[in-house]
């Protein structure tokens, strides 16, 4: 019989962490007050808004303009005028939505507002995903690998819902050092026949497990180390391992035609947030504008929050 690993879940507390502070100090001070270090092999899963804070990726509500297209999704879904405003810039596509929330493609993940969040976020303000999530974790990577001399793989970690369930779960949203996917097939299964399809999704698991711990409001367990899981980290993996075209995907292809009626002259720099000078970040070089709002009625989100820390 093969001995199976023995798998560690470690919670690092966070403090509050403050808009522009530097991500890995911050990180090595929490585990030095822990008492804690890296080892090789670990999986080191980190909170999305302590990543977006870190980089500057929050907006004051009161300094964002209310286009045409936000104030219909306002009034058509019951949102904030303000947060649809954000979300119209995030998201990549709008598909939909419930009253509260917008069902959106964003970075190539089906996600309720464009990740983009009021939870735990300072007062009038909205947390937005980091902008390229796999390049911050590798870059996380490279600091803490060389800060403590060993080879681990980093997960930024948001909350997402799933479809017909209630309730949220973990969501890999960028990571870097190992390969996300577990591949099945053409392994015998108990009975010896030869598993043709499945695959399994390590990236996501992981994220489930970290937000087992880390939660929804004020834990501040802002990071899990994932100590065992045998998953190697001398890989150059990342998140876009993870990601499917429409057509493959069981519930992306019952969705419209995502992209099919994509607007042209995209211009990120136009369509900016304004500066947010209390908050010292200027979010003008960080935004998108949505390239879709279909008229879809889709019925796949729980009226439920969406991220944490």
């Amino acid at each position: 019989m093969v001995r199976q690993p023995h798998l560690a879940v470690i919670p690092v507390h966070f403090p509050v962490v403050r808009l522009g502070e530097k991500l890995a100090q911050v990180v090595c001070d929490c585990l030095k007050d822990e008492g804690l270090t890296l080892r090789r092999g670990d999986i080191f899963a980190v909170a999305s808004k302590i990543v977006s804070t870190c980089e500057g990726r929050v907006v004051r509500l009161t300094g964002v303009h209310v286009t045409a297209r936000a104030k219909r999704l306002s009034d058509q879904w019951e949102i904030d005028e303000r947060l649809a405003a954000v979300v119209v810039k995030e998201a990549d596509e709008i598909l939909g939505g419930v009253d509260g929330f917008l069902l959106t493609v964003t970075n190539g993940i089906l996600t309720p507002n464009a990740g983009v969040d009021l939870k735990n976020s300072p007062p009038g303000t909205a947390t937005l995903w980091p902008t390229t999530p796999d390049r911050s974790a590798s870059q996380l990577r490279s600091r803490l690998q060389h800060r403590y001399k060993t080879k681990i793989g980093v997960l930024i970690v948001d909350s997402h819902v799933t479809p017909l369930r209630l309730g949220t779960v973990g969501l890999a949203i960028g990571l870097s050092g190992f390969v996300p996917i577990q591949d099945y097939r053409g392994v015998p299964d108990l009975f010896d026949r030869t598993i043709r399809v499945t695959q399994t999704n390590l990236a996501d698991d992981i994220a489930a497990t970290a937000h087992l711990l880390m939660g929804e409001s004020s834990e501040r367990i802002g990071a899990v180390i994932i100590r065992g899981s045998a998953i190697g980290t001398d890989a150059k993996g990342d998140g876009r391992l993870l990601k499917l075209t429409q057509r493959k995907c069981l519930i992306g292809s019952a969705l419209p035609n995502i992209g099919a009626t994509r607007l042209e002259g995209n211009d990120w720099a136009r369509n900016s947030y304004a500066t947010t000078p209390e908050l010292g970040c200027d979010l003008r070089n960080h935004c998108r504008r949505t390239d879709i709002v279909s008229d879809c009625r889709s019925r796949l989100l729980a009226p439920l929050s969406i991220s944490f820390l």
